[in-house]
């Protein structure tokens, strides 16, 4: 039996940061427990596709649902039990500056009253012993580095339990060791909690061992492989040179 699908998307167009469309639309169907890399050379618009996918941005064409819904159709209410359900985190992670990394955890689930305040402190440090989080959680994020700011970042996410994680460039500026955590992350959300997580990223050696499909988008188009192999076994001169130039 076919999973169903938290996102189909039909030539779906992503608006341009000048407010043009993007030429090319993808057409996707994501069930949970998968693991999706949008990758592509800079400028490629991975960052815009992965925001609209998201129902961050809305579209400049195309159509979009999201748990089976017109994400174009989602009224204030709905937008908002979307954002529980669809996590989005994006390059830098920002968190507050002026509270500790704990509190960072906790302030989305006492905003959106999932429970008492212990309840929602004690499911933080829970979410946080999940992740293997290896900083102070009693410290403002100024005072961690961005592997830890990372984490928190994702636990803040995980606290309203989504179905749905969307990074952008998340292995930016931390080093291999813990990309290499990082990775094990992604993949034990999607296994474990069947999350679908979507990654635009550059880090190949990740798509190389972890993706179950790769997006790539380049100036040309948007192709889907189903692997790393169709994806290294592409005949495409676009994959092709920017397989030759990684």
């Amino acid at each position: 039996m076919t999973a169903a699908a938290l996102i189909e998307a039909e030539d779906l167009q992503p608006l341009r940061a000048d407010g043009s469309a993007f030429e090319h639309g993808l057409s996707c169907r994501i069930a949970g427990g998968r693991v999706v890399c949008l990758v592509g050379p800079n400028g490629s618009g991975k960052t815009a596709y992965l925001r609209t996918l998201a129902a961050v941005d809305p579209p400049a064409g195309g159509k979009l649902k999201l748990f089976g819904q017109e994400a174009s159709r989602l009224g204030p209410e709905s937008r908002r039990a979307l954002r529980l359900k669809a996590a989005y985190i994006k390059e830098g992670a920002p968190l507050l500056s002026v509270v500790t990394g704990l509190t960072n955890v906790t302030l989305p689930a006492m905003y959106h009253r999932l429970g008492h305040n212990l309840e929602i402190r004690a499911s933080a440090l829970e979410t946080l012993k999940f992740l293997n989080y290896p900083g102070r959680d009693d410290v403002l994020p100024a005072f961690l580095n961005q592997h830890e700011r990372l984490l928190l970042a994702i636990a803040r996410c995980l606290m309203l339990s989504p179905e749905l994680m969307f990074l952008d460039e998340p292995f930016h500026m931390t080093d291999n060791a813990c990309r290499e955590r990082e990775s094990d992350i992604y993949v034990r959300l999607s296994r474990e909690r069947s999350l679908a997580v979507l990654i635009a990223t550059h880090n190949l050696g990740f798509v190389k061992r972890h993706a179950d499909e790769i997006i790539f988008l380049h100036p040309g188009g948007v192709l889907r492989y189903a692997n790393w192999k169709a994806f290294a076994d592409s005949d495409d001169a676009a994959v092709r040179a920017f397989l030759d130039a990684a």
